[in-house]
């Protein structure tokens, strides 16, 4: 990865970015370090806290996990107008994610009541289920490709569940999520932002004439600012869900597993103390930073050492939160008894993922299920493994293998 100073690269830099912090840097293109993605953006903490990058329609990068949060935290100097580089012009924006206070606050509460403790225990048996389906499709044959296998139909599944729409669906939406984080083309997001639109639309029309008890008929119920929710606010909400809490949970779930395949000290942890899978979760978390969400400066604003111009992108890479030395000792050791596991792949303040306890949930569901029927388990050897940077961080393809007469004495569902 380039990262020095390039005076020379395209783009238009402003008057008022000092030119020392300007580096050459993609997020589309960080290389990974050993096919750890992670370790790629571990080496901007070389260089200075704040860097300024023309590429992606030129925005700043914040190394440090003091000013990130504080970023993250701060809504009245930051705005969610924007959230992603490069922008994009969409048809319409995401309700909550690109949607500021106070207003912000009707959409969170429409949505609220489908993350409550009474749902999220339902959303787990969904996931207990699933994972135990997947899992037992495939585990006597003693190999998965775990993103093709597992990771791109749990998450989309349970979903799917929660707005009683068709799992047959399944397969034609994940490449449109999938696009919206890893393609930098404006036009192909605009396109594949429009087609999940057009396919939440029909389904959101036919639960117009036929209500149930799902998350889109609550979410056609729901009241935005004393009236009912309109059409375009119905499917702001719908879409936003689906982009927010599908690919996240995808790559966390393959860069965990790709992990535990690498380290037989930690599978023995988790082999040998289940019961500590929730803070597994946690830790695995906290190493492998998903989220690379941008906001907007709404004015002049100083930030540590230098000073952002309104209208300044700011691009908050959870993978330097979290493998910041100065916040986490030994931040590159994943400890799973390491007394201090925060996090921000499900964001903080006023913008929180409200779905973040589900996607704990659905990690450690598999994990628990996963352990119980193939506790032992690696890479295919000489395979490419190697995670890839975006709007998120994922990895691709997660070849594992296993002792399959060793996996027959597991629990069975």
């Amino acid at each position: 990865m380039t990262t020095q100073t390039a005076p020379a690269m395209s783009g238009t830099i402003p008057p008022h970015i000092p030119k020392d912090l300007v580096r050459d840097v993609d997020i589309f293109s960080i290389a990974a370090v050993d096919g750890d993605i992670h370790l790629g953006w571990h080496a901007l903490h070389d260089g200075p806290d704040a860097i300024y990058t023309p590429r992606n329609g030129g925005h700043w990068i914040f190394t440090r996990a003091e000013d990130i949060h504080a970023i993250y935290r701060n809504h009245k100097d930051f705005s969610n107008e924007i959230v992603a580089v490069p922008p994009v012009v969409k048809s319409m924006r995401f309700a909550p994610a690109e949607v500021d206070p106070p207003e912000l606050d009707q959409y969170r509460r429409a949505l609220a009541p489908a993350f409550m403790p009474k749902s999220l225990a339902r959303y787990e048996q969904i996931a207990r289920d699933l994972a135990i389906e997947l899992i037992e499709a495939f585990r006597a044959k003693g190999q998965c490709e775990f993103q093709a296998d597992v990771a791109r139909h749990l998450p989309i599944r349970v979903f799917l569940g929660m707005m009683d729409l068709p799992a047959e669906d399944a397969p034609h939406l994940m490449p449109t999520v999938e696009d919206q984080i890893r393609n930098p083309d404006p036009t192909a997001l605009a396109d594949s932002f429009q087609a999940m639109l057009d396919y939440l639309d029909s389904r959101i029309e036919d639960r117009r004439r036929n209500p149930g008890s799902d998350l889109i008929t609550q979410i056609i119920n729901s009241d935005i600012d004393g009236q009912k929710a309109s059409r375009e606010q119905v499917l702001s909400m719908s879409a936003n869900l689906m982009f927010a809490g599908l690919d996240t949970v995808v790559a966390a779930m393959g860069f965990a597993m790709r992990f535990l395949a690498t380290h037989p000290e930690h599978r023995q942890e988790l082999r040998d103390h289940p019961e500590i899978i929730p803070d597994a979760v946690e830790e695995l978390l906290r190493y492998h930073g998903i989220t690379n969400l941008a906001r907007v400066a709404r004015h002049e604003v100083e930030v540590g050492d230098v000073t952002l111009g309104r209208g300044d992108l700011i691009v908050l890479a959870t993978t330097l939160y979290g493998l910041d030395e100065r916040r986490f000792p030994e931040p590159e050791k994943v400890d799973f008894r390491r007394a201090d596991k925060a996090h921000l792949i499900f964001g903080s303040g006023v913008h929180r993922c409200l779905g973040s306890h589900l996607a704990r949930t659905e990690m450690r569901v598999l994990l628990e299920e996963w352990f119980a029927r193939i506790p032992e388990f690696t890479l295919v050897p000489g395979e490419d493994v190697k995670g890839v940077s975006g709007r998120n961080n994922s990895i691709e393809y997660v070849p594992l293998r296993w002792d399959a007469q060793g996996a027959e004495g597991g629990a069975h569902g």
